[in-house]
């Protein structure tokens, strides 16, 4: 059962983060007198916004209900429903985050410091920059889907601003980030006149590290511009050049911006419990057919020690014959593995309660891998798409291996680099330069796991995975009808007596001259700006 959204506490930080709380309280009770503000530290305002880049609440409806069995991850425990697709009410609170936790609270960071004494501020260059950069990422993951959002006037009232912020647009956003992302880098990366200040061990991503924080910006803004590929190819192989000018790059799986918490954050008795889900037949068949080391990573096996998918078509799952499967006590059906999301799962094996570390995936070396492949297989850049395709599998393999053994999955044997070779040497597996976009695809799938978001952007983009790729699909009917999957949120309007009523209809307005949006704003089988037809 859905539990409300609560706060849990990072294992290593709770000092910290106790701190950060406290301060967020009495920060937002007096917020409408700026000249305390020099009393927040601003580390603890970067602490509080970082660990709000995930929530339990978005697993348990965004990901689980609705976008990993869109992407034919998972299905529910009694299979697709007939309206799987139809998305709820409870779908896209990244919304609500960015602008009541995320956004807010690095927004703040700015202001903390230009209170400073000119002095003091400039010890803090290094903080602003990376803030900067973490604003600039879930700003784009909340516009991704949302289209036009709040954002060059957001968060602003308390400083001087307006109640009623605009609705910029999507590109308008997409532009404005990568700007910011790059002046950010370029502060990182020049030498300052004093000592910087570090976010240390209120920075749970890097612990302040300055270098990773610049691949982390560079790897955000191929992450970008590659949704524009099909509005600005002009645009985009621009940015890409200018990124890859750059020698700061991702160039191992430390790189990657993830954030790795203790038990007690993703727990059994929260809504990232993943117990019920079932694994999905086309991921699991095919990671079968290939014994893809990632296998028993992803999901459990059954009570017979094999690994079985439940079907991902509708009209299937409600034959008689597969609902009797459902309802067994003893389900022939995988489900997905317990402690990849919650490590302090107790598995009743007489080893009680879960140790490990959990983990959840923002930008890995993996991804930033794929994309450099894609980028070469379409020509933008020179690179070898091979060999980068093959850096991805390879990266993906490694990093699930370890967070396999961090969180404590019981019974796992660690990948060899034997398994990877020979994963890697197979056809079907083996780069095919006359598949190559597709294959690059369908890896990137794979390893979007734990990233369903992302997999769900890569399918819009590359319309890959489909039902005859490498990595095939089922095909979807609900009562004999082919189901169509959404592409983006399903917005809601505001009452006319919102304040900023006004601007949100000016921007549903704006974006209906798109007819790829779906005419009204309740339209998720629409397109936002950048999944150009």
């Amino acid at each position: 059962m859905k539990l409300s959204p609560s706060k849990y506490i990072y294992l290593s930080l709770v000092v910290a983060l106790t701190a950060a709380s406290c301060k967020k309280s009495a920060f937002v009770s007096d917020n409408i007198n700026p000249s305390i503000l020099t009393a927040v530290d601003p580390g603890a305002q970067f602490l509080y916004g970082s660990i709000h880049f995930t929530n339990d609440f978005e697993f348990f409806y965004d990901y689980y209900q609705y976008i990993m069995p869109w992407m034919q991850y998972s299905t529910s425990g009694k299979g697709n429903s007939i309206g799987f697709s139809n998305q709820g009410g409870n779908f896209n609170y990244r919304y609500s985050n960015f602008y009541t936790n995320v956004g807010l609270a690095l927004e703040d960071i700015p202001h903390l410091i230009a209170k400073m004494p000119a002095t003091q501020a400039a010890g803090y260059v290094y903080e602003n920059a990376i803030a900067s950069i973490a604003r600039a990422y879930y700003a784009f993951y909340v516009s991704d889907v949302d289209g036009s959002v709040p954002y060059s006037q957001a968060f602003l009232a308390r400083y001087g601003g307006t109640l009623t912020p605009v609705y910029d647009p999507q590109q308008m956003i997409f532009d404005s980030l990568d700007i910011q992302i790059k002046n950010a880098v370029t502060t990182l990366e020049a030498t300052q006149s004093v000592s910087q200040a570090s976010y240390a061990a209120n920075d749970p991503f890097y612990g302040g590290n300055v270098t990773n924080w610049i691949k982390a910006g560079n790897a955000l803004r191929l992450k970008i511009a590659m949704r524009s590929l099909k509005r600005n190819a002009s645009g985009v192989a621009t940015i890409v050049q200018s990124v890859l000018g750059d020698a700061n790059q991702m160039d191992t799986t430390t790189d990657g911006w993830v954030l790795l918490v203790g038990p007690s954050f993703a727990t059994q008795t929260s809504n990232y419990n993943p117990t019920g889900v079932l694994a999905a037949k086309p991921m699991v068949d095919f990671m079968n057919k290939y014994a893809d080391p990632r296998l028993p990573i992803y999901y459990r096996p059954n009570s017979q020690g094999v690994y079985v998918g439940s079907p991902t078509d509708p009209d299937t799952c409600a034959l008689p014959y597969y609902q009797s499967l459902y309802a067994a006590t003893d389900t022939p059906f995988s489900q997905l593995q317990h402690r990849l999301f919650t490590p302090n799962y107790n598995e009743n094996d007489g080893n009680g309660v879960g140790s490990g570390v959990g983990f959840f995936c923002f930008l890995t070396y993996a991804e930033y891998c794929f994309i450099r492949a894609d980028l070469a297989a379409r020509g933008v850049t020179t690179d070898n798409a091979g060999t980068w395709y093959t850096k991805g599998v390879t990266a993906s393999i490694n990093f699930y291996n370890v967070r396999a053994q961090k969180a404590g999955i019981a019974g796992f044997n660690p990948v060899t680099a034997g398994q990877i070779t020979a994963y890697l040497n197979q056809t079907g597996i083996a780069f095919d330069p006359t598949k190559a976009t597709e294959q690059i695809a369908c890896q990137a799938n794979i390893d979007f796991f734990r990233q369903p978001n992302e997999a769900w952007a890569w399918w819009k983009r590359t319309g890959f995975p489909n039902t005859t790729s490498v990595l095939p699909w089922s095909p979807l009917t609900a009562n004999g009808t082919a189901v169509i999957i959404n592409r983006r949120t399903a917005l809601s309007v505001l009452p006319a007596s919102d304040a900023n009523y006004a601007n949100q209809q000016a921007a549903y307005q704006a974006m209906a001259q798109d007819p790829g949006w779906g005419g009204v704003p309740g339209n998720a089988q629409g397109r936002v700006w950048w999944d150009m037809q």
